[in-house]
Parts: structure tokens; C-alpha cells; sequence
């Protein structure tokens, strides 16, 4: 299995409340510092700790959309995006993240071309998250049981042949929790 540094991009203060499904989360910004590094962008622990806490609910992932505000320029740029495991919810910057599908929600050529747009962008249908989303079925592809070993994380791998001098993004994910009884 194959290992990266990571830069988290968790936000704290995402809400929890399963009351009304489904809500918008909103990851912090990657920019350049997460050059040669994962950016990791949610991720999905039972207990509360630099995530919300989602119980032991299932996690439907409807709808992943990146907003790029600044292009990112300085030599030919890479970008995939993935699902990620980390050893426990408290592995923050500088940790480690270990790869499961690097290229489940967006693939290499649909993310290259889409971090050098400004503007919001979708998945292609070259994503395994895509495809099984638009088949109307909840797979390992767009689902997530939550977990407090091995927590499964959504993380985008930013590189380029040059130094990155500029880009921001943030990713949007459309997320019902469903509880468990």
C-alpha cells in the first residue's frame, strides 16, 4: 500500500445533526502548501475528534463538487482524488495517509483539467463514484460506514513537474447520515 504526507483540510466545525437530510459539507482550502502532499478533505470517525463524530450511522454521499477559486499554475499540474484511510481520526498535518481507490471520486485526467478552471466542477463519468451514483446504487463507491480504526477519508493528491505557485480549492460534499438504530 502506498503511504503520503498529508495537509488537513478538516474543518471542525462541521455540524452533526442528523435531523434534516441531506446537508452540505464544506473542507478548508487546498492550496499550493499541499503540493507533493494529501490533501485530506473529510473524513469519517464514529467518535467526534477533528471530524464530527457520525455514530455508527451509514454515510450516503450524494453529490461531490470542487470549487476552484484560483487556478492552479507552475508547471504541469496532477490531481486525483480518492478514498484514504488513516490510522485514527487524530492524524493531522504532517501524518500519514494510506490509499484504498486514489482515483474513486476523480480521476487523474478529469482532475488536471479541472484544478487549471476556475468555477465548480462535478466528477467525471470516468469515476468510480460517478458511475455507480448515476446507476442509482450505494457501493464502497459513494457510502461510508464510519469507523474509529482505519477511518476512511476523502483525499485529493496534488503534484506538478514544477513548483505550484498559486491555486485554491475547496471541495463541497452532499452527505445524509443515516442513523443507526
Amino acid at each position: 500500500m502506498t503511504t503520503a504526507t498529508i495537509v488537513d483540510l478538516r474543518r471542525t466545525d462541521l455540524r452533526t445533526n442528523v435531523l434534516e437530510n441531506p446537508y452540505w459539507i464544506t473542507s478548508g482550502e487546498m492550496t499550493l502548501a499541499c503540493d507533493d502532499k494529501g490533501a485530506l478533505f473529510f473524513s469519517f470517525p464514529i467518535t467526534k475528534s477533528v471530524s464530527p463524530g457520525y455514530g455508527s450511522s451509514f454515510v450516503l454521499i450524494h453529490e461531490l463538487v470542487m470549487e476552484v477559486n484560483t487556478v492552479f499554475a507552475g508547471g504541469a499540474i496532477a490531481f486525483h482524488m480518492g478514498s484514504y484511510s488513516l490510522a485514527t481520526d487524530v492524524v493531522t498535518t504532517a501524518g500519514l495517509c494510506t490509499e484504498i481507490d486514489p482515483n474513486m471520486y476523480w480521476e487523474a485526467t478529469d482532475g488536471a483539467a479541472d484544478t487549471i478552471a476556475a468555477g465548480f466542477h462535478v466528477p467525471d463519468t470516468a469515476s468510480a463514484y460517478l458511475t455507480d451514483h448515476a446507476a442509482g446504487i450505494y457501493t464502497t463507491d459513494n457510502s461510508i460506514i464510519p469507523v474509529d480504526a482505519t477511518v476512511l477519508c476523502i483525499v485529493g493528491m496534488l503534484t506538478s513537474s514544477d513548483t505550484i505557485t498559486q491555486g485554491s480549492v475547496y471541495l463541497h460534499a452532499l452527505i445524509s447520515v443515516v442513523p443507526a438504530v
